[in-house]
């Protein structure tokens, strides 16, 4: 979405609201693809002032993942506050800026692409996988017998084992 920003430039303390739906298929973020479950709806303020054009917005929306322990697909929801400041000084202003327009959406998608988290965890409680059989333990247990001794300590499991 564009923004004209001819309404408040030159006038500091001057703001437009902003509340929009950013239309999605996908979203692309750390070298994966997720399909986007519920637009973005972008919501807050862009106002002038001394230090430039400062946006003060939240994202909302959710995606479709999976959880990096079962497997599983669940949808991700996540709520993001954008708080830049869009300096006109800047080089990266004339990229962002065009026509006294201001380009929202390359803004929101890098911020939800940076705040995404590196690992997603269907819920807190996630068992995971069977390392050995590699049944998803969320759903049904299994009979597998896991007796790793890190290497470190096999020291300690003789000693056991001569008491």
């Amino acid at each position: 979405m564009k923004i004209d920003l001819s309404k408040i430039k030159g006038h500091r303390g001057r703001s437009i609201e902003v509340n929009y739906v950013e239309n999605l298929s996908v979203l692309e973020a750390n070298s994966n693809r997720y399909v986007v479950i519920k637009p973005i709806t972008v919501t807050g303020s862009i106002t002038h002032d001394s230090e430039g054009i400062v946006l003060k917005l939240l994202a909302r929306g959710a995606i479709k993942v999976t959880c990096d322990r079962c497997l599983d697909e669940f949808e991700y929801e996540f709520v993001i506050p954008i708080d830049e400041v869009v300096n006109e000084s800047d080089d990266e202003f004339s990229g962002e800026v065009e026509d006294e327009k201001l380009d929202l959406t390359k803004i929101v998608i890098e911020n939800v692409e940076l705040s995404l988290p590196m690992k997603f965890i269907c819920s807190d409680d996630c068992k995971g996988l069977c390392p050995t059989c590699g049944k998803n333990l969320n759903h049904e247990k299994c009979d597998c017998q896991i007796k790793e001794i890190d290497p470190r300590l096999s020291v300690l499991n003789k000693l056991l084992q001569k008491m």
